[in-house]
């Protein structure tokens, strides 16, 4: 019984060290081709299109005076833009 017990415990442990391999040999196949890097861009580019696209609704549907409805558009946009500006600079630097 003491037996089993050990073979068991190696199987689970040559498991696990094969999962270790595996997951390994997965990102090494991700970060050659920088999918993660382009990942991030689609999806901050993606959050940009998305706030442009409701600033112009807002625009054009608010009943507030032109400049309260600026101020609102660049009190939401302000920091998704430094968001952005941030995450495109790491891409840039990254590629190089």
């Amino acid at each position: 019984m003491i037996g089993q017990r050990s073979s068991d415990k190696e199987g689970f442990a040559r498991y696990t060290c094969w999962i270790a391999t595996r997951l390994s040999e997965m990102w090494d196949w991700i970060d050659s081709r920088d999918l993660d890097k382009h990942a991030v861009s689609v999806v901050i580019l993606t959050g940009t299109w998305n706030i442009t696209n409701w600033a112009m609704v807002f625009a054009e549907t608010g009943s507030r005076p032109a400049a309260e409805t600026a101020m609102i558009i660049a009190a939401v946009s302000a920091p998704y833009l430094a968001l952005q500006a941030a995450a495109i600079a790491w891409y840039f630097k990254a590629r190089t």
